[in-house]
């Protein structure tokens, strides 16, 4: 019997690690929002967790984890000249992230203590992956590190709540591992906003290298931190929402050093620009929640999570897909179009419940994720066909 996928082109797929996790993120992004006709089967949701959770979890730790993987795996060794990770130990890591993802599926299913195992699994399996990476000395990417070591104790404590072997809830593992998740998306834009203003400021005729403040990114992961951490003890306390409230205020200062004239159009700078407007405004919502204003934190954290997140890493994916692959800027136009799609997602999703509450489970759930999921197919249309392509002409890491 003959190979479903051509030799060739699987040694081209596990030839870097964003490759297969970057062609896995829409088709994850696809399962996250469909648990709802699952659970009505029976397969899934059997007493052990909510939909809502079990939804929000595979958002985080199944379709964007696999992003931040394939992103973490590929600039790790680039940043810091240690082998990358390929072929076997590739395939491997796939394996993991897939079996994880088929037990969370089974979950009511199979027993909880193996969906826990299974899905478990994953985030220290990456971080051991990136060990020589994070501990060689120079320019190690130590503060990505250690997030990614608090996305997997969040993991913990979501399986261990459902096991009752910890206090808490699903619902609050999963927002602190959304909360880790923007610091991580804060960090990583410390490395790739010069890369991508400085293409935007070449692409509209501007000279020099651009000059992005270390204070502000400081102060915008700096306070992201401090609302997680806020988030996570006293999640009503109004300190957290004055934290929320100065965290927003961060990252709207960070957003000043994109006003460069035509280069804030360019689509690498735009997409980055919108996502932090959306992630300012969802802090600053829930920062006003917590001191009494009558919003709907749902639909703020769908702001942050849907919204500046999945922005973000659509944009992400989209650049290292462009520069490891041989090519340069500009970005396709069709770029444009799964950005379109995950903006529209997350205004009908925050939108719907204020001024529609009757229509909430068409306008503000079964049509948001369907722009959500069809925001990543169409990123995968532009951009599958490059990470299945051998690579045109080396590129700088």
């Amino acid at each position: 019997m003959k190979p479903v996928v051509p030799q060739a082109t699987r040694d081209v797929v596990l030839s870097e690690a964003f490759r297969p996790f970057f062609l896995l993120v829409p088709l994850a992004a696809v399962a996250a929002v469909l648990p709802l006709p699952v659970i009505w089967t029976g397969l899934v949701g059997a007493g052990t967790v909510g939909s809502a959770a079990w939804h929000a979890h595979e958002q985080i730790f199944g379709c964007l984890a696999a992003a931040m993987a394939g992103f973490a795996l590929t600039a790790f060794p680039s940043w810091t000249g240690t082998p990358p990770v390929a072929g076997r130990p590739l395939a491997a890591l796939v394996l993991v992230w897939f079996a994880g993802r088929v037990a969370f599926w089974l979950d009511g299913v199979l027993p909880a203590e193996v969906v826990a195992l299974a899905d478990l699994a994953f985030l220290p399996a990456v971080f051991g992956t990136a060990l020589p990476a994070l501990s060689k000395p120079g320019r190690r990417p130590l503060d990505l590190g250690l997030v990614m070591l608090g996305l997997l104790a969040a993991n913990f404590w979501f399986h261990m709540t459902r096991l009752g072997a910890l206090p808490g809830t699903p619902d609050a593992a999963v927002i602190l591992g959304l909360d880790l998740l923007l610091v991580a998306i804060a960090l990583a834009l410390g490395r790739i906003l010069p890369v991508a203003l400085g293409a935007a400021l070449r692409e509209t005729g501007r000279k020099g290298p651009p000059r992005l403040s270390p204070g502000r990114r400081h102060l915008a992961v700096a306070t992201l931190v401090l609302f997680a951490i806020a988030d996570t003890v006293a999640p009503a306390s109004p300190v957290t929402g004055w934290i929320a409230l100065a965290a927003a205020c961060a990252q709207l200062d960070r957003m000043v050093e994109l006003h460069r004239g035509p280069a804030l159009l360019r689509p690498q700078v735009l997409l980055f620009y919108v996502a932090q407007a959306f992630l300012a405004a969802g802090l600053a919502g829930l920062g006003a929640v917590a001191l009494g204003a009558g919003f709907d934190p749902t639909g703020l954290r769908h702001l942050l999570g849907m919204g500046a997140a999945s922005l973000t890493v659509a944009t992400v994916m989209s650049i290292v897909s462009l520069r490891h692959t041989g090519r340069s800027f500009p970005l396709p136009r069709a770029v444009w179009i799964a950005p379109a799609l995950i903006v529209a997602a997350t205004l009908f999703r925050v939108i719907a419940p204020e001024i529609a509450p009757a229509a909430m489970p068409w306008l503000g759930v079964a049509l948001p994720s369907a722009l959500w999921a069809a925001g990543f197919l169409a990123w995968l249309a532009v951009f599958g066909p490059w990470l299945v392509a051998p690579r045109i002409a080396p590129t700088a890491g």
